[in-house]
């Protein structure tokens, strides 16, 4: 918990729309729904961060405004959502009943890219929101890559009955009761209408004919902490791991216990039995099967750690950077290693380096060159070009200072 808390304050601030009123009371009922945007923006992150199956995914949205994600109302086997949009599932993510100024709990939009389904795709450091979000009208983009969106929809406007009688709901085209229908509490405007299933939305000034409040998270601010929590599970496995090969290890610099061989591109370590030849100390977490011991085998009475699945499903493979120092490998010669141990920022003395990109703020794909490129992470890492050769152990903390940046995380 206190992890989750610690990443969950690391996030940027999350920008409120529609929010330009004056009077001194509207401004007080606007604080208020910041208030619950706020909360309900921590809970999600956290939810992410700590999610056990699919790290960076965030709950179905909850279509019978119980506050409870239940399986076969909600959601379905294997994660499917029932639909994309629908209420904040607050009971679920542990919140109070929130509510905006109306006294009208959220609702709440999720890009598919980060549902819990595993259809959707791989989730990792490259996967990008895919809601857009305009501002006023649809020639002003606030983002195209909104993991989600929550919206206040205030009080009813001409046309909206918040009722349970069953009638055709224009966002869901079925017959379901009015207050389940996200078209009695959102509307259209400047061309884009937020009681739609995947968007695009939009977020104005009220008026007559709208008074929506929306507060967007993007991919930029949800993959940062989502990544922490990634690098430091990692650091944790490669410790357990050479602790619980001591006795069946001796490394290169003569004492128990090894790290993994490196994997250049095929998730197996470059060393015997996977690659006979001598091993490699550069490039990837061998995820699907390790060298000197594979992951799970048990040769000095307490396990090697296992990869999890999540990390496996979802590739975090092909963006997590991997390297350990020559003295702390075994017992194949390193053919890639240039000194006995890593050096960060002009210090040796590391045993382990681990990188993580950032998210992706480009068009994908992030790299154009296979994974046995020794290029690939070039288009990975954009701070320093000692993080981005491959070609040596030497490394440095990145300059930038900018939320979305590369990091960089040792062993010790």
């Amino acid at each position: 918990m206190l992890l989750v808390v610690m990443l969950i304050g690391m996030a940027a601030a999350l920008l409120v729309y529609g929010m330009v009123d004056t009077d001194s009371l509207v401004l007080q009922r606007n604080n208020n729904v910041a208030a619950a945007f706020e909360q309900a923006k921590q809970a999600l992150i956290g939810r992410a961060v700590a999610d056990q199956n699919r790290p960076g995914s965030l709950p179905c949205p909850d279509i019978d405004n119980d506050g409870v994600l239940t399986l076969n109302v909600d959601y379905f086997s294997g994660g499917v959502c029932a639909r994309l949009i629908g209420r904040l599932p607050w009971r679920t993510l542990g919140l109070p009943d929130l509510r905006d100024d109306a006294g009208e709990r959220l609702w709440y939009a999720l890009s598919d890219m980060f549902s819990d389904n595993a259809a959707a795709g791989p989730l990792n450091s490259d996967t990008q929101g895919n809601r857009t979000v305009y501002r006023d009208s649809t020639a002003v983009t606030l983002t195209s890559q909104a993991v989600a969106v929550i919206f206040a929809p205030g009080t009813t406007l001409a046309g909206q009955i918040r009722d349970g009688s069953a009638v055709m709901c224009p966002t869901t085209g079925t017959t379901i009761a009015r207050i389940l229908c996200a078209a009695n509490y959102l509307e259209a405007t400047g061309g884009a209408n937020n009681a739609t299933v995947a968007g695009p939305y939009i977020a104005a000034s009220r008026s007559a004919t709208y008074n929506d409040q929306l507060f967007v998270i993007t991919t930029s601010e949800l993959i940062p902490p989502v990544e922490q929590r990634v690098a430091l599970e990692l650091r944790s496995i490669l410790q357990t791991y050479k602790a619980n090969t001591a006795c069946a290890c001796t490394n290169l610099g003569g004492t128990p216990g090894c790290y993994p061989w490196a994997d250049l591109a095929n998730g197996y370590s470059d060393a015997d039995p996977w690659d006979p030849g001598g091993g490699g100390n550069r490039g990837r977490i061998p995820a699907l099967g390790a060298a000197p011991r594979d992951w799970g085998t048990n040769p000095c009475g307490s396990p090697v750690p296992t990869m999890p699945s999540w990390f496996v499903n979802n590739d975090w493979r092909m963006v997590v950077y991997y390297s350990a120092g020559r003295n702390f490998l075994g017992p194949d010669p390193c053919v890639t290693c240039v000194d006995s141990t890593l050096t960060v920022d002009g210090v040796a003395g590391k045993q382990v380096v681990i990188l993580m990109p950032g998210p992706l703020l480009g068009t994908p794909p992030r790299s154009p060159v296979p994974m046995s490129d020794l290029t690939y992470w070039s288009y990975y890492f954009d701070d320093d070009w000692e993080n981005r050769d491959n070609v040596n152990d030497l490394f440095v903390t990145p300059t930038s200072t900018a939320y979305t940046r590369d990091r960089i995380y040792t062993i010790p």
